[in-house]
């Protein structure tokens, strides 16, 4: 009887051994791990691209007919400090918000026979606004300078890459002017740039 068991015994270890995950001649194991196949996940999400329209062509012709007219023989810098006072009417709270109102503003009339609002003669806050001459700029390299700079600095202005020459000026005259405006006298000079001086914040 004792060897029966020892022998019920033996075959039992020996099937036992031959099938454990711990002998690795084991055709089979018992303990196989589950894979679950899952895509890689990007470290990041790439933004959806819009075309943002920053300026319109209007805004380039009115800035580039006030670089024009207003400082059209001055040197870059010139020019740039009125696109400079232009742009910064329309980020104050007393000004039109939008270039072309900028350069527009004064006292209109009414023209019934051509269905048009005109600007009364001297009162604008351009001079060659409300001259009574032109306003069609003559083709050539001061116009085509005015236009390329006036795209240049609104690009770099809505980019916020554009350097305020002025210093936050709004307000300039010429300094040949025998007698300068009365409301210079109640801001503070910013800059002398060519033939003009900038105003800005007031005394």
């Amino acid at each position: 009887m004792v060897n029966v068991v020892r022998m019920f015994l033996t075959l039992f270890a020996v099937l036992w051994y031959t099938t454990s995950p711990l002998n690795s001649n084991a055709p089979t194991q018992i303990w196989k791990p589950t894979i679950v196949e899952t895509k890689a996940v990007p470290d990041y999400y790439k933004p959806l691209e819009f075309v943002k329209v920053k300026y319109t062509p209007e805004d380039v012709l009115c800035l580039a007919k006030n670089i024009y007219f207003e400082a059209g023989v001055e040197s870059t810098a010139g020019k740039l400090a009125v696109a400079n006072v232009t742009l910064n009417r329309t980020l104050g709270v007393n000004y039109p918000n939008t270039i072309c109102a900028v350069v527009q503003e004064g006292i209109h009339y009414y023209n019934a026979q051509k269905n048009e609002h005109f600007p009364v003669r001297d009162r604008c806050q351009f001079s060659w606004y409300c001259d009574g001459m032109g306003d069609n700029p003559r083709e050539g390299r001061t116009w085509d300078s005015a236009q390329e700079l006036a795209k240049k600095v609104l690009i770099n202005h809505y980019d916020k890459a554009l350097i305020d020459i002025t210093d936050g000026a709004t307000h300039y005259h010429a300094n040949w002017m025998e007698t300068y405006p009365s409301w210079s006298k109640k801001k503070k000079v910013m800059a002398s740039i060519d033939r003009h001086i900038f105003y800005g914040r007031k005394l």
